[in-house]
């Protein structure tokens, strides 16, 4: 008797044991779709010059007539997917904005053009357009409020923005800069004229580029109007990356909508 006694126990044990395992698998799995869901919806928009865009697409699950929305364009070499390494989204998510994360051509699941990557950081006719078809994406969702719609740029992304900053033609309100090269944004202007932006935060780290970027973030500062601010953080991070070493910037960058968008 006491040997089935056992026997029962240990079946009971293993059948629990199971039972876990189960449970444990299946927690993994219903984790995994929630991250992949905060990414949001993928879609995808066509520019002027015919090229696919990709992009990501969050909504924020509250009962809303019109949010504000923020673009998202991320560096030189890497894609969309960098936002989402870090808890800034679902901040900004809470907050009540929409997120447009967008994939520069030639960069993650977006359509390729012709020309190099250099051509393409400094073309007024390449990444340009991709950001103007972003803006017209979202002038379309009718829960968008057209008046306030910001941008989030690191690099490349942080030049876009500053374009956008500095003319009328994209209808921007706000934007936030980290790690923009003066020259480079000229250049995507397609003006001659030094550029004279408005609304802008900028951000850059102190030693990044040999110290480059902090000249350029300083440079872009003294062209700004209305409201400006400006962070030149410690170390030598790059890009969006800045943000995610440090939740007291990115507090600031979040309080920098709130009060300008």
């Amino acid at each position: 008797m006491k040997g089935f006694g056992m026997l029962s126990l240990a079946k009971k044990i293993k059948m629990t044991s199971k039972r876990l395992s189960i449970t444990f698998i299946a927690l993994l799995f219903l984790s995994s779709l929630i991250a992949q869901s905060s990414t949001g919806t993928e879609v995808e928009f066509t520019t002027n010059d015919n090229i696919t865009i990709s992009a990501s697409y969050l909504v924020p699950e509250t009962k809303t007539k019109s949010f504000p929305a923020i673009i998202l364009i991320h560096q030189g070499g890497s894609s969309r997917q960098e936002w989402f390494q870090f808890p800034m989204v679902d901040q900004l998510l809470k907050e009540g904005y929409v997120l447009l994360a967008y994939d520069i051509r030639q960069h993650g699941k977006s359509e390729k053009d012709q020309g190099d990557i250099f051509n393409l950081f400094n073309n007024p006719k390449r990444a340009p357009l991709d950001l103007q078809a972003a803006i017209q994406f979202l002038e379309k969702d009718d829960r968008i409020d057209k008046k306030r719609i910001g941008i989030l740029g690191a690099s490349v992304g942080a030049n876009l923005a500053c374009v956008a900053a500095a003319s009328d033609e994209y209808s921007i309100k706000s934007v936030v800069s980290i790690s923009s090269k003066t020259e480079a944004a000229q250049n995507l202007s397609g003006k001659e004229e030094p550029l004279s932006l408005k609304n802008a935060f900028h951000i850059a780290s102190e030693n990044e580029q040999g110290g480059l970027r902090k000249k350029w973030a300083e440079e872009l500062y003294t062209k700004t109007t209305g409201k400006r601010k400006i962070v030149i953080a410690e170390g030598s991070l790059h890009g969006a990356y800045i943000l995610k070493a440090s939740s007291t910037l990115t507090n600031q960058v979040i309080k920098w909508f709130k009060e300008t968008l």
